[in-house]
């Protein structure tokens, strides 16, 4: 048996790994080994502790999180001990999965997969290498992690998924800032940096990843909210050299099946991204593992309900989390009053480490009766306050 992996990021790198392991032959074809990927680059505390990554690849930890409310309103909020968010850089921490991959046997292969081909029970996968050479290799599996807009998604499920369209700026800042900024990562939910998601700042060092999302309808106005985000966070950026510029498309949604036949798609190429905050990393590589580990066990027995097992193993480990998500999402997001109250509520610590932990750990930590009424008890005063601020002509300008 031979699988074909498309895109060598964090979950196909992950999957190699996974079936060389269970001694099967995989061939991971990536477009870009060396190139650094347009990504924020915040991981969460639990995927470092679950794959064992090294230290040296993190470039900062981030213990603490600075919420910015449409009126300008900030509450800084700390994770609870132990848990972070750390900063890398893609180039190295892609590098690092695929040397990993290698090591156990996987056959790394540098080209851009575009399409296959259905053989019989079997695939031929074609892809161009990097002298711009057509080539095809046979396969038993394809499994597709070649990102939000993949190909192989595009020619198994028949479209592609809506998506959150993201620009960002590395930006080297100034010692200055960088003591001000701290070890806090900021999550800005002003309509004035996005309409419709959120904008963000992560530490890195000298550096910080600034950038900010919006549906793609949005994206004519793209950098004007980069602007803004920038100007609304000068405290921090305030003599700072931009150093890249780079875009990124989020899904914003999951398709109803990862695959279809004996095609399997994991990471972006499937959805799987945490709503309201478009962290992917953690599930791509998780959902890799469970790919190659479906495959392995059930790939020559139960070729016929592999797609299906898989799905329903995925759901059953992130529906909780991503059911918790989407609520924030739909709350937080759906008018600047409900941004407003959504930031100024992280001023309860419980709340505030509720849902920091929840993305830190993907766990969702649940509320007592007695707390849940007395949030319930403190929203009232939050939305009475927030109702006279809404009325102010420059709220969330």
């Amino acid at each position: 048996m031979q699988i074909v992996i498309a895109g060598g990021g964090p979950g196909g790198a992950t999957c190699a790994r996974a079936l060389s392991k269970a001694g099967i032959r995989t061939v991971l074809i990536e477009a870009s080994p060396s190139a650094e990927k347009p990504c924020a680059g915040g991981l969460p505390s639990v995927l470092f502790e679950h794959y064992k990554i090294p230290n040296l690849l993190i470039k900062q930890r981030a213990t603490s999180v600075i919420f910015q409310a449409p009126s300008g309103y900030r509450v800084k909020a700390d994770f609870p001990e132990g848990q972070y968010i750390a900063t890398v850089n893609r180039g190295e921490f892609d590098t690092h999965l695929r040397w990993i991959a290698e090591d156990s046997g996987a056959i790394m292969v540098t080209g851009r997969v575009l399409s296959y081909e259905e053989k019989g029970q079997q695939f031929l996968v074609r892809y161009r290498d990097n002298d711009g050479t057509v080539r095809t290799t046979e396969a038993d599996f394809v499994v597709g992690a070649d990102g939000a807009y993949s190909r192989i998604a595009m020619q198994a499920m028949g479209s592609n998924l809506p998506m959150v369209t993201g620009i960002q700026e590395e930006i080297a800042i100034t010692d200055e800032a960088k003591a001000l900024l701290g070890d806090s990562c900021v999550f800005n939910y002003s309509p004035a940096v996005s309409p419709d998601f959120y904008g963000w700042i992560f530490p890195k060092g000298n550096k910080v990843s600034v950038g900010i999302g919006s549906m793609g309808k949005n994206r004519d106005e793209l950098l004007m909210y980069l602007e803004r985000m920038k100007e609304l966070h000068s405290d921090i950026l305030k003599g700072g050299k931009v150093i890249t510029r780079n875009g990124a498309l989020i899904p914003s949604d999951q398709y109803k099946q990862y695959g279809n036949r004996r095609i399997i798609l994991v990471g972006d190429a499937a959805g799987l991204v945490l709503p309201a905050c478009g962290e992917g990393i953690y599930f791509a590589m998780r959902s890799g593992e469970i790919a190659g580990e479906v495959i392995a066990d059930m790939g020559l027995k139960r070729p016929d309900i592999l797609v299906s097992r898989y799905t329903d193993i995925v759901n059953a480990e992130f529906r909780q989390i991503f059911g918790y998500f989407r609520k924030v999402q739909r709350i937080a997001f759906s008018s600047p009053v409900n941004r407003e109250v959504f930031v100024r509520l992280t001023r309860d610590k419980f709340m505030a480490r509720k849902i920091l932990s929840a993305f830190s750990t993907k766990e969702r930590r649940r509320t007592p009766f007695f707390k849940k009424i007395g949030v319930s008890m403190a929203l009232l005063g939050i939305r009475a306050k927030v109702h006279s601020i809404s009325k102010r002509p420059d709220f969330g300008k």
